[in-house]
C-alpha cells in the first residue's frame, strides 16, 4: 500500500510537471492551423492573413493547412483528433458550420469540444444574380421560380448560412427544395466564382465574401436588419413584405480562431499566452493595415462573447435543421 501511494504521488508529480513545462515552453515548435474549407475562400483568407502576425507574436512558424469536405466536418474532426498540446489550432466559420454538422450531418463532436478564442470576422448574406441577369428584383426571381419550377439554379457552400437561408426562403414561400437546382460546393470561393461567372442563375452568399465581385454580380436583397454601404439593395424582409412574409436574420460566416477545449482546460497558462498574443496582434498597426487591405475585420470579441454567438446559432438552427436533412 505504501509503495502504491509513493507511485501515485510520483505520477501526479509527473503530470503536474508536464503541464507546467508546456505552460513555460509553449510554443517551442511550429503550430499548424487547420482550415476545414478549400483554399481561396474567405475563411482561408482570414487564416492566412492572421498567421504571419500571430507567428511573430508567438515566436514560432504557423502553417495553414486546408482539410475541406462535408461542410467543414472533415477538418474539424481531424483538428480534434490531434494532441491537445496547443500545436494544432483551427480557423473556421464556427457558425453556422459546426452547429449544422452537429444537427444534421452526424458529427461526433459537440460545441463543448472547442475553445472559441475569437470571432474576429462576422459576415452577412445577400441574394445576388450575375450582373447581366434578366432578374431586376427579388420579386422577378421568385415569380420565375414559381412559374418554371426546377429550371433555375443556385450555388451554395454546403452547410453555409447561404445554404440555410436558401432553404429557409423556399420554405417561407411554400416551395419544395426541388423548385430550384441547388449546386453545392465545399468552399465559398468556388460557389462565388460560379455565381460571378454566370454558371448559375442566382446565389445566396456572404456579402463581404462577394466584395471582390461587385462588377460581376448584382444584389437583389440583403439579409440584415439595417442597410450596408457595400450593397445597394432592399433588406430581405422589406422585399418579402408584399408576400406577407418574414424570414429569420441568421449570421453569415462567424469566422473564428479555435483551440481545443482540452488545451484550454489542461494548459490554462499556455492558453492565456495564446489570448495575450492574439490581442497583441489586433493592436498591431501593421496587421490592422494588412487586414484592412484584405477586407478582413479586426474585432476582438473574446472567448465568452464568441462562445455565446456560436451557442445562439445552434439554438436558432435547431428550428430549421429538418430543412437540411
Amino acid at each position: 500500500m505504501k509503495l502504491f501511494k509513493i507511485l501515485a504521488v510520483a505520477l501526479v508529480g509527473v503530470i503536474l510537471t508536464g503541464t507546467a513545462v508546456i505552460a513555460q515552453e509553449w510554443p517551442n515548435r511550429p503550430i499548424t492551423v487547420i482550415v476545414p474549407f478549400n483554399a481561396g475562400g474567405s475563411t482561408d483568407l482570414f487564416a492566412r492573413n492572421l498567421a504571419p502576425a500571430l507567428s511573430q507574436e508567438l515566436g514560432q512558424p504557423i502553417n495553414v493547412i486546408n482539410k475541406p469536405g462535408a461542410g467543414g466536418q472533415i477538418g474539424a474532426s481531424y483538428f480534434l483528433a490531434q494532441p491537445s498540446d496547443g500545436y494544432t489550432m483551427m480557423v473556421t466559420a464556427a457558425a453556422p458550420y459546426l452547429p449544422n454538422n452537429i444537427l444534421t450531418t452526424g458529427a461526433e463532436y459537440t460545441l463543448e469540444d472547442f475553445a472559441f478564442v475569437n470571432a474576429q470576422w462576422i459576415d452577412y448574406t445577400i441574394i445576388a444574380v450575375p450582373s447581366d441577369s434578366p432578374f431586376q428584383s427579388l420579386d422577378d426571381l421568385i415569380g420565375t421560380i414559381k412559374d418554371r419550377p426546377g429550371e433555375l439554379s443556385t450555388s451554395v457552400t454546403f452547410g453555409s448560412a447561404g445554404h440555410i437561408n436558401t432553404l429557409v426562403l423556399l420554405d417561407a414561400l411554400g416551395l419544395d427544395q426541388d423548385a430550384i437546382r441547388i449546386v453545392t460546393f465545399d468552399g465559398g470561393a468556388e460557389a462565388r466564382t460560379a455565381l460571378a461567372g454566370g454558371q448559375v442563375d442566382f446565389g445566396i452568399d456572404q456579402g463581404e465574401g462577394l466584395a471582390g465581385f461587385t462588377k460581376e454580380v448584382r444584389p437583389l436583397a440583403v439579409f440584415l436588419e439595417e442597410p450596408v454601404e457595400l450593397w445597394d439593395a432592399p433588406l430581405i424582409n422589406d422585399a418579402l413584405e408584399p408576400y406577407g412574409l418574414t424570414v429569420p436574420i441568421l449570421n453569415g460566416s462567424v469566422r473564428t480562431f479555435v483551440a481545443q477545449a482540452a488545451f484550454r482546460d489542461d494548459h490554462p497558462e499556455a492558453y492565456d499566452r495564446l489570448l495575450e498574443a492574439y490581442q497583441a496582434v489586433l493592436d498591431d498597426q501593421a496587421y490592422l493595415e494588412s487586414a484592412k487591405a484584405a477586407g478582413v475585420d479586426t474585432i476582438w470579441r473574446g472567448p465568452e462573447s464568441t462562445t455565446k454567438i456560436v451557442e445562439d446559432s445552434l439554438q436558432i438552427m435547431k428550428k430549421y435543421s429538418d430543412l437540411m436533412n
